[in-house]
């Protein structure tokens, strides 16, 4: 029986469990997460514990363990379906709240645009009407604000996805660390048996909800465990691996946002792709967020930009330039700091130099700064509270904390950023800058019209404003390694002294420090010449080798011969450092060359100097020629080529090459300076040279000619680019009329003539002078006028009444002369001389330096035609022929050479000015202050003497330092030079005391100092009183003699004049008082006295103790030169020249009566001593004392012929320093003459200046090295304003020829397109209608159209977009970006639809096996009732037979 209570046993014990999983299954039928379980019952089979009846009998029933409805396949297909649903729900959300942002139900953008236009239109009608100017302005503002609204709109949704994903991101990496958690506790269970189900539950549903935020893939291990990973089919990332799961992070990268995978495994972060899930429809959600706001900015860039550029090209009503409309330019600041913090930070200024750019500016606790730093973490500045960085302003105010920081950035482009530059109606530009204007003598009716058009910029090429934009020695040139192009000035106005340097020779030492002693030497080797420098007593005192480099610059170190030589005088700069001693030599240009050296047991590496010329030239990108020299047809045809930077219309001209100073090009100076300037042959009317005939006739009236002499043979020009130029003189042409058509033929080779025509009449007598003048006037004009005492005036006068018709202007020149100049180099003449007295003149022909070409006698009754000197100049060298005669050519230092000379007719003076470069010939160092570049240049300047054994008084100047090297200085040591080989000259007064009175304060007395005024004015200040004898001053009483000595003391000169320090005045000690001198500074040239002015009255004199045109200690000495005493004796050795008297001097060393004096006569004329003064050592010097009792007082020592052993060199002029160089005046009817010389390492410079924003090209097509230095400004204009001449060119092809209209330069050329237009900076030129040859278009600007609309008619062009620029229609585009959102909302939409029928038909499957029903449920719970009945019944029922049993037995 046993068996049977076994069976029912175990039936009610399984269906117990059945029960209960029934009930568990109903109680949990709202439970998503839970998976119906199943008790299944099966038979027990074996019997070992009870006795066995029969083989075929059972042991009842068994519970094989409680199961879960679970289908892997069906679990997946719901985290698919899960995943894409939440996917769409993501997106759809985002898009349908983009859709409303950028279309809104009113005040769209494109509402706003085309209000806008409308506005424009209704201004157009009448552009002087503020009203409608304001609703214009209105409705910009309104656009502003509407673009702003979709910008802001669009961010706003971007920080809502960002959110929601940094949300999601966390959630799911939250959900990943349950699933693990769930995987450690599943570890515990041998097999899935055992595994328990509510954490298989809790783990399906943290799958389901990890499903919803990212998609993911489940691989179902053994024992409930699971191996989760993410991303594309194939390329999965693993996010859950037992118990070890990695984290999703989230990230923006370039303004995207990205998820990475932060890998539990290390290794860092890597980027996942994510097909589905919440996280991956926010980032397409984003991504279209980021699309839409793409095409919004880079709409709002374009209609900036256009309209930017349109506005710029006209003006407003207030007659100023337009500016820009729109602004897109913003600042970005991000505040880190604690709760603490009360700091602030403003930016502001010129925030749109720095757009793009990053900085950060953090607090400094400890030095209590802020520091401002770039995007590197570099440091920019350190500042208290308020920062001016390039005109950034930045101001940081309240109470910092520690670890306050703010980031800025600074942003463009963006449309959030959009701003209304216009303050009201009267800012807005209606009128054009630019208008343009028909030729009335036009043929044809053809239309020009200008639109603006971007040309390509020119890329490649090194832009060199930014290389030449600093300070530059020439130890630190810009080297080029090759020749060709070497860049661009881009938008250039001014190019400063860009000079091509030649390179010095240099040696350099490697000897150790430490192996020095006092007996190292240092030997170089100079022209064949050993130089030795022993270090001595510096050895041991320098570790590195500038410091020995400072002691042989400073000379602490010398030669050891007996001229114990510097390096400064031996052409040497030293530099150094811890290794290398390296030296340079000025062999280039100016000293000894440096050919090897030695230091202690090194030998020294040469390294040689480069004197070759990189052969600098400047073009315009259309091959204008601007500076340099003149290219070659192959050599044009090369060079000008798109490679190097020129366009592709560019055709070759040097019409505008620069050959002497003053020539422009389109209003800009344009300089190119040598040292030995450019060549140049000066030919007469008749093509000769000047030197040969000059052109100047002289002869009797009667025999004037009748026809005007002619050029005998064609003029030949050969230039060195091998251009042979032909020019054949018409009859009649004078040299003006040459010289022009010379310019017309050779001017496109480079090549300028220039005419000028100089007559000086000089010897002109105390006499009434009359002629017939002729210039441009084909009658003559009678001239007539007295000269009296040499006065010229009355003469000049007359002559100038007729300049207008004659051409002719005449000025004063000296005393009896005058000069008649014609401007345009034509002929003069001047027929019938008739003097008063019958007296001869002269006349002379001067050249445009007013120095002497020819010289002839005049006399009365003679006539004189000047023709004019043509001057031939190029940079290059060229040869004149006419016939067999071949005109000199030669460099003129004075013609863009580096001494600048002008000559002015008025003042009968030249003026003198250096072109001195510090920063290439001082002593220099480079930046490691090894590399050296030793003084180099020097200044000669000759002057012509008095005395023709030593025509030129002869001076140099080698400057050293920086501060030597300036135009000035070098003037200046010149001036003072040439002065003192000159005669010295000083004044005395007489002597007086106290009581004979002192001078007032601005008390004056005023000197002449041979033609030039000077006047003193004392200044004293103190106050005296006299007490009997004493004088009492400040309280103080002094004896007269020492209150006199106390007044001069505190006594000064203001002295004004010519120049500056030229003369000396001041009180000395003169016996037992003092005495009024004056002296000038370093000599005379002239050799003229030092006098009282005529100006000064007795009164004057009487103050300052001067006598009064009588005898006395009142007088002026002149002293020449020291001199041997003991030379042999000379006969006319000097003169002295008192008025019109000269008066020879002789010298006599051993004078019969050793009493004697050595000098004759002694007293020429009453008032005048001469002597020599006994200086010892047998030197002696010649003295001229004058007193005031001289009947001419304008005295001067002249030198003669015989005068060079006297220590006398005088010449006919008078130098006077000027502010940067000095002026050479000539001395009565004399011409001085002038040389000079300039030595440099500079081969050539360049200056360009008021170019007004041109592009020049950079070319260099020579072998030397390319070193070069100098200094650019870029133009600053804000719109171009050169007037433009078009003048059709219809032949064979159609061109149009371009000029500036102010100078009529030529600017470029460019073909016709077949749409009858061109592109020429940076404007689209469009005809309307066929031009016709020489048709002519101006390009007029102007600010003052107040009712011209036609910049607002070009705006009004933008509402539709142009076929043929690409510009305008921006509410087509904006429409489009609707449009592109409105069908991602539709697609997003349709795919949240079908995703949601996926879902649907995944929940329902899952549902449907294995979730909970409850009829099903109740059934089973039924039959599990009914079963444990039956199953007690059959327990009850073997109960009651095992009681029967029991009582049968």
């Amino acid at each position: 029986m046993s068996d049977i209570y076994g069976i029912a046993k175990s039936g009610l014990q399984a269906y117990k469990e059945g029960l209960a999983t029934t009930g568990q299954n109903i109680a949990n039928v709202g439970n998503e997460d839970y998976a119906r379980r199943e008790a299944p019952i099966s038979e027990v089979k074996s019997g070992s514990d009870a006795l066995q009846i029969s083989n075929t009998a059972g042991y009842g029933v068994k519970i094989d363990g409680i199961t879960r409805a679970f289908d892997e396949f069906i679990d997946i297909q719901l985290q698919n379906a899960t995943s894409g649903f939440s996917f769409s729900t993501a997106q759809a959300t985002v898009l349908s709240q983009l859709e409303q942002v950028v279309r809104p139900s009113q005040g769209s953008v494109s509402q706003r645009l085309q209000e806008l236009f409308s506005s424009f239109n209704i201004v157009s009608q009448d552009p002087s009407d503020l009203a409608s100017r304001h609703v214009a302005v209105d409705n910009a503002k309104a656009l502003v604000s509407s673009i702003v609204t979709v910008a802001n709109g669009i961010s706003d949704l971007r920080n809502f996805v960002s959110k929601n994903i940094e949300s999601n991101v966390s959630e799911a990496n939250g959900v990943l660390k349950q699933l693990a958690e769930i995987q450690q506790e599943l570890l515990g269970n041998e097999s899935i048996k055992n595994a328990p189900n509510d954490l298989l539950d809790q783990r399906d549903g943290l799958i389901k909800k990890l499903s919803e935020l990212v998609e993911v893939s489940v691989d179902y291990k053994s024992g409930g465990m699971i191996d989760v990973s993410v991303g594309t089919a194939g390329q999965g990332k693993t996010l859950l691996s037992g118990v070890i799961h990695s984290d999703l992070v989230f990230q923006e990268v370039d303004g995207t946002a990205k998820i990475f995978l932060d890998n539990a495994n290390g290794g860092g972060l890597s980027k996942i792709q994510l097909q589905s899930g919440a996280i991956s429809g926010n980032l397409a959600a984003d991504i279209a967020l980021v699309e839409a706001k793409s095409a919004l900015d880079q709409m709002t860039r374009k209609l900036v930009s256009e309209f930017n550029e349109l506005h710029n090209l006209g003006t407003n009503l207030s007659g100023e330039l337009g500016g820009d409309f729109f602004d897109l330019d913003g600042i970005e600041i991000i505040k880190t700091g604690d709760e603490y913090s009360a700091s602030q930070i403003s930016v502001a200024g010129l925030t749109d130099t720095k757009a793009g750019e990053s900085f950060t500016v953090s607090y400094n606790a400890s030095e209590e700064t802020w520091s401002l730093k770039n995007n590197s973490g570099e440091e920019i500045a350190a500042f208290e509270d308020t920062f001016d960085f390039d005109g950034v302003k930045i101001n940081v105010s309240g109470r910092p904390s520690l670890g306050d920081k703010f980031d800025i950035k600074f942003t463009e482009g963006q449309a959030e950023n959009l701003s209304l530059r216009l303050k009201d109606g009267r800012d807005l530009a209606a009128s054009s800058f630019y208008l343009v204007e028909s030729d009335p003598q036009n043929v044809s009716s053809a239309k020009l019209s200008i639109s603006k058009f971007q040309e390509p910029e020119l890329d490649g090429f090194m832009e060199l404003s930014k290389v030449f934009s600093g300070t530059q020695n020439s130890a630190n040139p810009s080297t080029f390694l090759n020749n060709g192009a070497l860049g661009v000035f881009k938008n250039i106005d001014s190019i400063s002294d860009l000079t091509s340097i030649q390179t010095q020779a240099k040696i350099q030492f490697g000897e150790d420090i430490s192996d020095l002693d006092a007996t190292t030497t240092l030997t170089l080797k100079l022209n064949g010449t050993d130089r030795n420098f022993v270090l001595g007593t510096a050895a041991g005192t320098f570790e590195s080798y500038s410091v020995l480099a400072d002691y042989l610059n400073n000379g602490a170190i010398r030669s050891d011969d007996a001229d114990a030589f510097s390096f400064s005088d031996l052409g040497l700069f030293a530099g150094g450092n811890a290794s290398t001693l390296s030296i340079t030599s000025a062999s280039t240009p100016n000293y000894s060359s440096l050919e090897e050296g030695t230091f202690g047991t090194s030998t020294g590496i040469l390294v040689p100097g480069d004197s070759g010329d990189a052969e600098i030239q400047i073009f315009t990108r259309e091959g204008v020629h601007i500076a340099g020299t003149p290219l070659s047809q192959s050599e044009a045809a090369s060079i000008l080529v798109e490679a190097n930077g020129f366009y592709s219309n560019a055709e070759y001209t040097a019409n505008y090459l620069a050959t002497n100073m003053g020539d422009t090009y389109i209003g800009a100076s344009i300089e190119r300076l040598t040292t030995t300037g450019n060549f140049v042959t000066s030919i007469s009317g008749l093509g000769l040279d000047t030197t040969t005939n000059s052109n100047l006739s002289v002869g009797a009236t009667s025999a004037y000619p009748t026809q005007r002499a002619l050029m005998a043979d064609p003029l030949e020009i050969s230039t060195a680019a091998g251009e042979t130029i032909s020019f054949e003189a018409q009859p009649g042409m004078m040299a003006g009329n040459i010289a022009k058509g010379l310019n017309d033929t050779t001017a496109q080779y480079g090549v300028k003539a220039t005419a000028h025509n100089q007559l000086e009449l000089f010897n002109i007598g105390n006499v009434s002078l009359g002629f017939e003048l002729i210039g441009d006037n084909s009658e003559h004009i009678d001239i007539s006028a007295s000269i009296s005492d040499g006065d010229t005036s009355a003469l000049v006068s007359e002559i100038n009444k007729y300049s207008d018709i004659t051409g002719i202007v005449a000025f004063n020149s000296s005393n009896g002369a005058i000069v008649l100049k014609k401007a345009d180099g034509n002929d003069i003449s001047v027929r019938n001389i008739l003097t008063s007295d019958n007296s001869a003149i002269s006349a002379r022909q001067l050249d445009e330096f007013g120095e002497v070409i020819h010289t002839e006698a005049v006399a009365s009754g003679d006539y004189i035609i000047s023709g004019g000197q043509i001057k031939i100049t190029s940079a290059s060298s060229f040869q004149v022929s006419s016939g067999a005669s071949v005109a000199d050519n030669a460099n003129s230092e004075f013609l863009s050479g580096f001494v600048k000379k002008d000559h002015d007719e008025a003042t009968n003076s030249s003026d003198y000015e250096f072109k001195v470069l510090g920063g290439v010939d001082a002593n220099s160092l480079d930046v490691a202050r090894v590399n050296a570049v030793a003084a180099s240049s020097s200044y000669t300047f000759e002057l012509s003497t008095e005395n023709s054994n030593e025509p030129f008084n002869s001076v140099t100047v080698k400057p050293k330092s920086t501060d030597e090297l300036t135009a000035t200085a070098i003037a200046e040591a010149v001036v003072s030079e040439l002065r003192g080989t000159a005669p010295q000259t000083k004044f005395v007064g007489n002597e007086f005391e106290f009581s004979d009175g002192f001078p007032e304060s601005q008390s004056a007395i005023e000197f002449q100092l041979g033609d030039e005024t000077y006047v003193a004015v004392l200044k004293n200040e103190i106050s005296y009183e006299i007490d009997g004898t004493n004088v009492i001053i400040d309280g103080e009483t002094l004896s007269q003699a020492e209150a006199l000595s106390r007044l001069v003391r505190g006594s000064s000169f203001e002295i004004s004049g010519p120049e500056e320090n030229r003369i000396y005045v001041g009180f000395e000690e003169s016996g037992s008082g003092f005495r009024l001198f004056a002296a000038a500074k370093d000599g005379i040239l002239s050799g003229d006295g030092l006098k009282l002015s005529e100006n000064n009255n007795a009164s004057q004199k009487s103050l300052f103790h001067l006598d009064n045109n009588v005898a006395g200690s009142t007088v002026t000495t002149i002293m020449g030169g020291e001199f041997d005493l003991t030379q042999g004796a000379q006969l006319d050795f000097a003169r002295v020249v008192s008025g019109a008297n000269e008066f020879n001097l002789d010298f006599d060393p051993a004078p019969l009566n050793p009493l004697d004096p050595k000098v004759s006569p002694t007293n020429p004329v009453a008032g005048i001593t001469i002597e020599v003064e006994d200086l010892g050592n047998n030197q002696g010097r010649l003295l001229v004392t004058i007193d005031q009792s001289t009947a001419d007082l304008d005295v001067r020592l002249k030198a003669n012929d015989n005068s060079s052993s006297f220590g006398i060199v005088t010449s006919q002029a008078q130098i006077t320093m000027g502010e940067l160089g000095f002026k050479v005046s000539n001395h009565d009817n004399a011409r001085v003459t002038s040389q000079a010389e300039v030595r440099s390492l500079a081969n050539t410079v360049f200056n360009v200046d008021d170019l007004a924003g041109e592009d020049l090209l950079i070319y260099a097509k020579g072998n030397g090295k390319i070193s070069l230095l100098g200094g650019s400004t870029v133009s600053t204009n804000e719109i171009d304003s050169r007037e433009i001449l078009a003048r059709a060119s219809i032949g064979q092809n159609k061109t149009v020829d371009l000029f500036d209209d102010a100078s009529g330069d030529y600017l470029g050329t460019r073909d016709l397109s077949e749409s009858n237009n061109f592109f020429f900076r940076n404007f689209n030129w469009q005809f309307d209608g066929n031009v016709v040859h020489d048709d002519a278009f101006y390009v007029r600007n102007s600010t003052i159209r107040k009712d011209d609309a036609s910049n607002l008619l070009n705006l009004s062009k933008l509402a539709e977009a142009s076929e043929a620029t690409g510009k305008g229609g921006y509410s087509q585009i904006y429409s489009d970006l609707v449009m592109d959102v409105g069908f991602n909302v539709r697609a997003s939409e349709q795919g949240l639809e079908t995703s949601k029928i996926m879902y649907d038909l995944a929940v329902d499957r899952k549902s449907e096996f294995s979730g909970v029903d409850l009829d099903t449920e109740a059934a089973r719970l039924l039959e599990q009732q009914q079963a444990y009945q039956a199953l007690a019944k059959v327990l009850s029922t073997a109960k009651e037979m095992i009681d029967t049993l029991l009582r049968f037995m």
